[in-house]
């Protein structure tokens, strides 16, 4: 079994689970899939904004897809969330990509 087959067990198995879902997401990207990457990062923060992993990956790859008023946006929630749960890293992240691409 490999490593797309085992999360998609897992997924079946718990389909609420974040992380396999973000996993999940990661390895439609590694297959150049960013429309089912988006959509699996778009569910995760719609179903639970306070997961924090998933804002990077999805403004980044909104900003692939030159969708950048959603981008910019998901960047500061992602900032807001951070910041009212006291993750100084994930917020200094976020905040370094609203400036590299929104400055």
């Amino acid at each position: 079994m490999n490593r797309k087959e085992f999360i998609i067990s897992e997924l079946k198995d718990n389909p609420q689970d974040l992380f396999n879902q973000y996993l999940m997401a990661l390895e439609y990207l590694k297959e150049n899939n960013r429309v089912e990457a988006i959509s699996l990062f778009d569910n995760i923060y719609t179903t639970s904004p306070n997961y924090l992993p998933v804002y990077y990956m999805y403004a980044l790859n909104l900003i692939e897809l030159k969708r950048f008023k959603e981008a910019q946006f998901i960047i500061e929630k992602g900032i807001q969330v951070a910041n009212n749960t006291n993750k100084e890293k994930v917020k200094n992240e976020l905040s370094q990509l609203l400036d590299l691409y929104f400055d």
